[in-house]
Protein backbone atom coordinates (compact mmCIF):
# COMPACT_ATOMS: atom_id res chain seq x y z
CA UNK A 1 0.00 0.00 0.00
CA UNK A 2 1.23 3.46 -0.85
CA UNK A 3 1.30 5.84 2.33
CA UNK A 4 -0.87 9.09 2.13
CA UNK A 5 -0.81 11.24 -0.18
CA UNK A 6 -1.23 15.64 -0.10
CA UNK A 7 -2.91 17.32 -2.96
CA UNK A 8 -3.50 20.76 -3.39
CA UNK A 9 -7.40 19.56 -2.70
CA UNK A 10 -6.63 17.67 0.36
CA UNK A 11 -4.99 14.17 0.71
CA UNK A 12 -5.59 10.58 -0.38
CA UNK A 13 -4.42 7.32 0.44
CA UNK A 14 -5.16 3.63 -0.83
CA UNK A 15 -7.64 1.97 1.35
CA UNK A 16 -7.65 -1.37 -0.28
CA UNK A 17 -6.13 -3.44 -3.18
CA UNK A 18 -6.50 -7.10 -5.00
CA UNK A 19 -5.61 -8.06 -8.36
CA UNK A 20 -8.46 -6.20 -9.89
CA UNK A 21 -9.33 -3.39 -8.32
CA UNK A 22 -7.96 -0.68 -5.64
CA UNK A 23 -9.99 1.72 -3.41
CA UNK A 24 -8.66 4.95 -2.71
CA UNK A 25 -10.43 7.32 0.03
CA UNK A 26 -10.29 11.11 -0.78
CA UNK A 27 -10.82 13.75 1.33
CA UNK A 28 -11.45 16.83 -0.86
CA UNK A 29 -11.10 20.52 1.43
CA UNK A 30 -14.19 22.86 0.81
CA UNK A 31 -14.15 24.74 -2.27
CA UNK A 32 -11.18 22.65 -3.71
CA UNK A 33 -11.26 21.19 -6.61
CA UNK A 34 -9.51 17.95 -8.77
CA UNK A 35 -7.72 18.44 -12.44
CA UNK A 36 -9.85 17.70 -14.81
CA UNK A 37 -8.50 14.40 -16.02
CA UNK A 38 -9.19 11.09 -17.26
CA UNK A 39 -8.22 7.50 -17.15
CA UNK A 40 -7.58 6.36 -20.67
CA UNK A 41 -7.21 2.19 -19.88
CA UNK A 42 -9.54 2.26 -16.28
CA UNK A 43 -13.08 1.97 -15.02
CA UNK A 44 -13.60 4.12 -11.73
CA UNK A 45 -16.74 4.18 -9.51
CA UNK A 46 -17.02 7.75 -7.47
CA UNK A 47 -18.90 6.85 -4.02
CA UNK A 48 -19.57 9.93 -1.76
CA UNK A 49 -19.80 9.03 1.57
CA UNK A 50 -19.55 12.14 3.72
CA UNK A 51 -20.25 16.22 2.07
CA UNK A 52 -21.46 17.28 -0.96
CA UNK A 53 -19.39 17.49 -4.42
CA UNK A 54 -20.01 19.03 -7.63
CA UNK A 55 -18.87 16.69 -10.37
CA UNK A 56 -17.99 18.27 -13.83
CA UNK A 57 -17.75 17.09 -17.29
CA UNK A 58 -15.56 18.58 -19.99
CA UNK A 59 -18.63 19.88 -21.62
CA UNK A 60 -19.51 21.76 -18.77
CA UNK A 61 -22.09 19.77 -17.19
CA UNK A 62 -22.09 19.32 -13.55
CA UNK A 63 -23.79 16.64 -11.28
CA UNK A 64 -24.12 17.71 -7.52
CA UNK A 65 -23.72 14.47 -5.05
CA UNK A 66 -24.24 13.97 -1.62
CA UNK A 67 -23.41 10.42 0.70
CA UNK A 68 -23.76 7.62 -0.44
CA UNK A 69 -24.84 9.23 -4.03
CA UNK A 70 -22.25 6.75 -6.66
CA UNK A 71 -21.67 7.82 -10.25
CA UNK A 72 -20.04 4.76 -12.45
CA UNK A 73 -17.28 6.71 -14.61
CA UNK A 74 -15.84 4.84 -18.01
CA UNK A 75 -12.49 5.07 -19.13
CA UNK A 76 -11.53 8.25 -21.20
CA UNK A 77 -14.29 10.22 -19.65
CA UNK A 78 -12.78 13.52 -18.55
CA UNK A 79 -14.38 14.95 -14.82
CA UNK A 80 -13.75 16.76 -11.66
CA UNK A 81 -14.73 16.48 -8.36
CA UNK A 82 -15.32 20.11 -6.69
CA UNK A 83 -15.94 19.70 -2.98
CA UNK A 84 -19.05 21.95 -1.70
CA UNK A 85 -18.30 20.66 1.35
CA UNK A 86 -15.49 19.00 3.27
CA UNK A 87 -16.12 15.82 1.88
CA UNK A 88 -15.13 11.78 1.93
CA UNK A 89 -15.34 9.89 -1.26
CA UNK A 90 -14.38 6.68 -2.14
CA UNK A 91 -12.50 6.24 -5.80
CA UNK A 92 -12.63 2.82 -7.22
CA UNK A 93 -10.11 2.28 -9.90
CA UNK A 94 -10.47 -1.35 -12.18
CA UNK A 95 -7.44 -2.17 -12.74
CA UNK A 96 -5.40 -0.75 -9.68
CA UNK A 97 -3.41 1.74 -11.61
CA UNK A 98 -3.10 4.85 -10.42
CA UNK A 99 -1.21 6.30 -12.70
CA UNK A 100 -3.49 5.68 -15.55
CA UNK A 101 -4.52 9.50 -15.88
CA UNK A 102 -4.26 12.43 -18.37
CA UNK A 103 -4.98 15.74 -16.81
CA UNK A 104 -6.82 18.40 -19.18
CA UNK A 105 -6.83 21.51 -17.12
CA UNK A 106 -5.91 21.73 -13.11
CA UNK A 107 -6.00 24.62 -11.11
CA UNK A 108 -2.93 24.26 -9.54
CA UNK A 109 -0.69 23.96 -12.39
CA UNK A 110 -0.24 20.21 -12.58
CA UNK A 111 -1.51 19.52 -15.66
CA UNK A 112 1.91 18.92 -17.54
CA UNK A 113 3.69 17.61 -13.91
CA UNK A 114 3.98 13.76 -13.22
CA UNK A 115 1.53 12.42 -10.17
CA UNK A 116 2.36 13.15 -6.36
CA UNK A 117 3.79 10.28 -4.46
CA UNK A 118 3.13 9.18 -0.97
CA UNK A 119 5.47 10.00 1.85
CA UNK A 120 3.45 10.13 5.16
CA UNK A 121 2.54 7.06 7.10
CA UNK A 122 -1.08 5.86 7.33
CA UNK A 123 -2.61 6.72 10.71
CA UNK A 124 -4.84 4.69 12.64
CA UNK A 125 -7.85 7.03 11.45
CA UNK A 126 -7.66 5.76 7.86
CA UNK A 127 -9.38 3.38 6.91
CA UNK A 128 -8.18 -0.37 6.09
CA UNK A 129 -10.67 -2.59 4.56
CA UNK A 130 -10.09 -5.90 5.76
CA UNK A 131 -11.24 -8.76 3.46
CA UNK A 132 -11.62 -10.86 6.77
CA UNK A 133 -15.62 -9.97 7.24
CA UNK A 134 -14.55 -7.15 10.07
CA UNK A 135 -17.11 -4.06 9.95
CA UNK A 136 -15.34 -1.26 9.59
CA UNK A 137 -17.01 2.65 11.08
CA UNK A 138 -15.50 5.30 8.81
CA UNK A 139 -17.24 8.84 7.74
CA UNK A 140 -20.53 7.48 8.92
CA UNK A 141 -20.43 4.99 6.82
CA UNK A 142 -19.98 0.95 7.47
CA UNK A 143 -18.16 -1.09 5.55
CA UNK A 144 -17.69 -4.86 4.80
CA UNK A 145 -16.39 -7.42 2.67
CA UNK A 146 -19.05 -10.62 2.08
CA UNK A 147 -18.49 -13.54 -0.13
CA UNK A 148 -22.74 -14.85 -0.46
CA UNK A 149 -23.26 -18.41 -1.96
CA UNK A 150 -25.86 -16.41 -3.60
CA UNK A 151 -27.44 -12.60 -3.69
CA UNK A 152 -30.10 -13.36 -0.64
CA UNK A 153 -27.51 -13.72 1.87
CA UNK A 154 -25.69 -10.27 2.06
CA UNK A 155 -26.80 -8.91 5.23
CA UNK A 156 -28.28 -5.37 3.80
CA UNK A 157 -29.50 -2.09 4.74
CA UNK A 158 -31.88 -1.45 1.80
CA UNK A 159 -32.65 1.95 2.20
CA UNK A 160 -29.12 3.22 1.79
CA UNK A 161 -26.48 0.14 1.27
CA UNK A 162 -24.59 0.06 -2.17
CA UNK A 163 -22.64 -2.86 -3.28
CA UNK A 164 -19.04 -2.52 -4.94
CA UNK A 165 -17.32 -5.88 -6.95
CA UNK A 166 -14.01 -6.60 -5.68
CA UNK A 167 -13.67 -10.45 -7.03
CA UNK A 168 -15.97 -12.24 -9.94
CA UNK A 169 -19.29 -10.61 -10.04
CA UNK A 170 -22.94 -12.08 -11.56
CA UNK A 171 -23.19 -15.02 -14.00
CA UNK A 172 -23.71 -13.44 -17.35
CA UNK A 173 -20.85 -10.48 -17.24
CA UNK A 174 -22.97 -8.41 -14.88
CA UNK A 175 -21.32 -6.40 -12.19
CA UNK A 176 -18.06 -6.79 -12.96
CA UNK A 177 -15.11 -5.85 -10.69
CA UNK A 178 -15.24 -2.44 -9.88
CA UNK A 179 -18.64 -1.37 -10.66
CA UNK A 180 -20.47 -0.07 -7.59
CA UNK A 181 -24.58 -0.65 -7.88
CA UNK A 182 -27.58 -0.16 -4.90
CA UNK A 183 -28.83 -2.94 -3.11
CA UNK A 184 -32.04 -3.16 -4.68
CA UNK A 185 -30.45 -3.06 -8.25
CA UNK A 186 -28.25 -5.67 -7.04
CA UNK A 187 -30.99 -8.15 -5.40
CA UNK A 188 -32.72 -8.04 -8.18
CA UNK A 189 -29.99 -8.85 -10.59
CA UNK A 190 -28.60 -12.19 -8.49
CA UNK A 191 -32.19 -13.69 -8.46
CA UNK A 192 -31.57 -14.27 -12.01
CA UNK A 193 -27.74 -13.98 -12.49
CA UNK A 194 -26.38 -15.66 -9.49
CA UNK A 195 -22.96 -14.65 -8.13
CA UNK A 196 -20.37 -16.23 -9.64
CA UNK A 197 -17.99 -18.80 -7.07
CA UNK A 198 -15.34 -17.42 -4.67
CA UNK A 199 -16.77 -13.31 -5.28
CA UNK A 200 -16.38 -10.81 -3.23
CA UNK A 201 -18.11 -7.72 -2.62
CA UNK A 202 -17.88 -4.46 -0.46
CA UNK A 203 -21.15 -3.60 1.44
CA UNK A 204 -21.38 0.47 2.35
CA UNK A 205 -24.30 1.60 3.93
CA UNK A 206 -25.04 4.78 6.07
CA UNK A 207 -24.41 4.11 9.75
CA UNK A 208 -25.94 7.48 10.81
Amino acid sequence: MTGLIRKPWGHEYCAYRNEHVAIWVLHITKGERTSLHAHPNKNTALIILRGTVELEFIRGRHRVMTGLDKINIFRGRFHRTRAVTDAVLLEVEAPGDKGDIVRLDDDYGRAALPLETGTEPIDEHCLRISESGCHHDFAACGLMVSRPSNGFDLPLNFGTTLIITLRGGLRGGLLPPGDAVDAISFIRMASKFSPIPGSQFLQIWKSE
